[in-house]
């Protein structure tokens, strides 16, 4: 399966999933050890989770995989699902820690942030 971690860094799991432009890319299985196949930077010029906010139809190269962060909200989370992609959101930090607790089911996990009603995302 196609794991993707939100990484600023390209080392750690980071946050701000809606605005993430880095991600590392891991194909992974119960079966072998993650591969890294790559380190995504989508670049400027094409739209983040965030500048999809309105939009199911353009593709974001994400689509279709699980995809582990720190922080999303509640909206992100409903949207991305309606892309196929599978949300997990964790205190983890370390991207192997993380892929093999979703592979085992062990992976702790903690609630989307609530949505605020101020006009921010």
């Amino acid at each position: 399966m196609k794991i993707a971690i939100v990484s600023q860094d390209f080392q750690s799991i980071g946050g701000k999933t809606g605005r993430a432009r880095n991600f590392l890319v891991y194909e992974a299985s119960q079966e072998t050890a993650p591969i890294l196949l790559e380190k995504l930077e989508v670049p400027e010029t094409e739209p983040t989770f965030h500048d999809l906010h309105l939009d199911d139809v353009t593709p974001h190269p994400l689509d279709q995989t699980v995809l582990i962060t720190r922080e999303a909200g509640e909206g992100l989370k409903e949207r991305l699902s309606r892309r196929g992609i599978t949300l997990y959101i964790t205190s983890e930090t370390d991207p192997l820690a993380a892929i093999n607790g979703v592979l085992q089911g062990t992976l702790p996990t903690l609630d989307p942030t609530p949505h605020k009603d101020d006009g921010s995302c």
